[in-house]
């Protein structure tokens, strides 16, 4: 059973909505709506700090897609960054160091799958 209780916002007391329940704690007039949608931004900006500034540099170090890819099967992902604009970003030795680090990723992982596909050859015979 759902008890009135006080806005948190406009301190008038309100019937929570029966699906809600207890998790409701503002009325659902559009001002103390906004205020509390205000103050849920305001908190999530608290807790993630850099998430702007992190998008900005991700959308500066990843290419645009081009309109009509071609699939290659042995696609390098490396080419999807821009690595002048990283370099620019985190300096010349830190760029170097997580490109050289993509490179040995991609090439374990293309070694992985061909073996993979080696093995299930092998099981089919």
């Amino acid at each position: 059973m759902v008890r009135p209780r006080p806005c948190r916002v406009c301190r008038k007391w309100f019937l929570p909505h029966p699906r809600a329940g207890a998790r409701q704690h503002v009325c659902g007039a559009r001002p103390c709506q906004s205020e509390r949608h205000r103050r849920a931004c305001k908190a999530w900006r608290g807790r993630n700090p850099d998430y702007d500034r992190e998008d900005r540099l991700r959308r500066r170090l990843v290419r645009p897609e081009d309109p009509k890819p071609i699939p290659e099967l042995r696609a390098d992902p490396l080419r999807r960054i821009d690595w002048t604009a990283a370099r620019a970003a985190v300096g010349l030795g830190i760029a170097v160091a997580i490109e050289e680090t993509g490179r040995v990723l991609h090439g374990w992982a293309r070694d992985a799958v061909c073996s993979q596909l080696v093995m299930l050859q092998q099981d089919r015979r």
